[in-house]
């Protein structure tokens, strides 16, 4: 998993792989994952940025670079689409013995 990657790096270098065009590929991602190829790119960060939330390693303020986010009001719309709460709420919600400590800097 590459979450830091641009959309449009990861894009090309797909396309170089598997040797076809980004039509092809667009209909391909829609048809197998249900959704366009931004919400797949996004769905894989933020996996990766709840993974990093209950290592405790990064601030919620400073997540959203480490993930490939623009900014982090970007961020913060496509974790709650994802996860269905914002980051804080997710690490409130997480077992204590599966977080291990984070930081509440905002």
């Amino acid at each position: 998993m590459i979450p830091y990657f641009h959309k449009i790096i990861l894009i090309n270098i797909s396309l170089v792989i598997i040797g076809t065009n980004t039509t092809y590929l667009s209909n391909a991602v829609n048809n197998y994952f249900g959704c366009n190829f931004k919400q797949l790119l996004n769905k894989y960060r933020v996996e990766y940025a709840k993974s990093l939330l209950l290592e405790g390693t990064y601030s919620t303020s400073s997540l959203f670079r480490k993930c490939g986010f623009a900014s982090q009001s970007v961020f913060y719309a496509a974790f709650h689409k994802v996860v269905g709460a914002s980051p804080l709420q997710f690490l409130y919600k997480a077992p204590s013995k599966r977080r291990k400590r984070f930081k509440v800097l905002l």
